[in-house]
C-alpha cells in the first residue's frame, strides 16, 4: 500500500519515525493496515491509532511497534501544542528533534491514510537506549505517543531498533509528569494484534496522561 500525501505530512515534511530490525512474522506485505490491525472510529475516550507501521522491501506497510501513551488535554490547549512544549524550550534541552530516522507511519481510520508522526523527539545520553518518541494528534484533545528505547543493532536500519516499550513509555510519562502532565494507572491498551506479537513486544508500558 502506497499512502497518498496528507496535509499533515505535506506541513510537517518528510519522515520521521523509529528504524527497527526484522518484521518477520508481521502482516504479510499484501495486507492492508485496516486488514492487519483494525482501528476504531474516533468516537470514544479510548480510540487511538494502535501501532506504528513500517514499511518492507515489498512496498507494504506492516504494524511493528506498540502505540502505547495516551494522552488528553482537558484544558483551554491544544493537546498537540501541550505535549510538543513538554519537550521544547530552554527547559527540556535534553530532548532534540535531530538525528536521521527510518520512514514509519500510523493508521489514521478515519482519513483510511497512513500518516506520519506530528513530532519526534530523542533523549540522547552516554552509550545505548536513547528515549525516542513519535507524536500524533488524535483531535484538539487528544495525542497518541509510541515510546520505545533506541538499542543499538548493527545489523538494523540507522544501526538501531526500538526496544524495551514499558521502560521508554515509563520515562516519557514520568518527563511530561513534571511538565504538568497527571499520569493514571493501570492503564490497558488494547492494540488488536495477536497473542505472539505481544510476547515479542513484551511489557508495553501502557499509561494514559491527562493535562
Amino acid at each position: 500500500m502506497t499512502p497518498k500525501l496528507t496535509r499533515r505530512e505535506a506541513v510537517a515534511g518528510i519522515g520521521s519515525a523509529v528504524a527497527v530490525g526484522s518484521a518477520t512474522g508481521l502482516a504479510s506485505a499484501s495486507d492492508s493496515p485496516a486488514d492487519a490491525v483494525i482501528d476504531l472510529e474516533r468516537d470514544g475516550d479510548t480510540d487511538y491509532p494502535r501501532c506504528l507501521y513500517q514499511p518492507d522491501g515489498d512496498g507494504g506497510w506492516n504494524p511493528v511497534l506498540p502505540i502505547n501513551i495516551h494522552a488528553r488535554d482537558a484544558s483551554d490547549g491544544a493537546a498537540l501544542s501541550t505535549v510538543e512544549d513538554g519537550f521544547t524550550g530552554l527547559g527540556n534541552l535534553e530532548w532534540t528533534r535531530v538525528f536521521p530516522d527510518a520512514t514509519a507511519r500510523a493508521w489514521d481510520s478515519e482519513q483510511e491514510e497512513l500518516v506520519q508522526p506530528d513530532h519526534s523527539f530523542r533523549h540522547p545520553r552516554l552509550g545505548d537506549g536513547w528515549n525516542h518518541v513519535h507524536v500524533w494528534e488524535v483531535d484538539d484533545d487528544r495525542v497518541a505517543i509510541h515510546s520505545h528505547l533506541d538499542v543499538v543493532d548493527l545489523t538494523a536500519s540507522h544501526f538501531h531498533r526500538g526496544d524495551r516499550y514499558g521502560d521508554a513509555a515509563a520515562e516519557a510519562a514520568a518527563h511530561l509528569a513534571g511538565e504538568g502532565w497527571e499520569t493514571e494507572t493501570p492503564y490497558s491498551i488494547e492494540y488488536g494484534v495477536d497473542d505472539d506479537r505481544l510476547e515479542r513486544w513484551g511489557d508495553t508500558g501502557d499509561v494514559k496522561l491527562v493535562y
